[in-house]
């Protein structure tokens, strides 16, 4: 199995977070050694313990181990390497090093200012060897509004419109009616599910 394998494996884990992370990203993370993960985790909700933190800790749950010298991470979002009063967990890269992980596999950066490119630095500062880009496009898609309000300043935006083939949305009696057929409906609740905001 290769680093896409394990990637898809965080990128699943990473998925499980749903919108309870907002404002924070999506992040998934799994531990291997010896071809099989031995801890694994994802950012579960907003302020609570960030995936490869959760990782390390399943992995000495499991193992009995403290260290993890021959282990790969892989991790779906570069990990966070500052501290700040508005920030609930430690840096991911202090946990990484102090878990001894010397090899991680990285999906892509974190377009957060206070992050970008400084985490691989200071894994790579440690001596730890790190992998970019695995994976990347599939998990740039697990946070849209993430990367958009780091990168550009504003929200990630989607436009969902319904309306009749005259182009109103009611009939012309007043009376509302469905028209839209349940797939779309289906949609609209999973878009509504995804956002942090409707407005109507």
């Amino acid at each position: 199995m290769n680093d896409s394998f394990w990637m898809g494996m965080a990128i699943e884990h990473a998925r499980k977070g749903g919108r309870n992370v907002s404002p924070n990203p999506q992040v998934g993370a799994v531990i291997v050694q010896d071809g099989r993960i031995i801890g694994e985790a994802y950012h579960a909700k907003y302020g609570g313990p960030h995936a490869e933190k959760g990782a390390i800790d399943d992995a000495r749950l499991r193992t009995g181990q403290q260290k993890f010298p021959n282990a790969i991470l892989y991790c779906t979002l570069e990990p966070c390497c500052y501290r700040s009063p508005q920030k609930h967990q430690p840096p991911c890269t202090e946990a990484i090093i102090e878990a001894g992980i010397r090899h991680v596999v990285i999906a892509h950066h974190d377009p957060n200012p206070m992050v970008s490119g400084k985490g691989v630095a200071a894994l790579r500062a440690a001596g730890c060897r790190v992998r970019l880009d695995v994976c990347k496009e599939e998990a740039m898609e697990l946070n849209p509004g993430f990367i958009t309000r780091m990168q550009t300043g504003r929200p990630f935006v989607t436009l969902k419109i319904a309306q009749s083939l005259d182009g109103r949305i009611a009939a012309s009696s007043g009376d509302s009616k469905w028209i839209t057929g349940e797939k779309a409906r289906e949609q609209g609740h999973r878009l509504r599910a995804e956002h942090d905001a409707v407005l109507v």
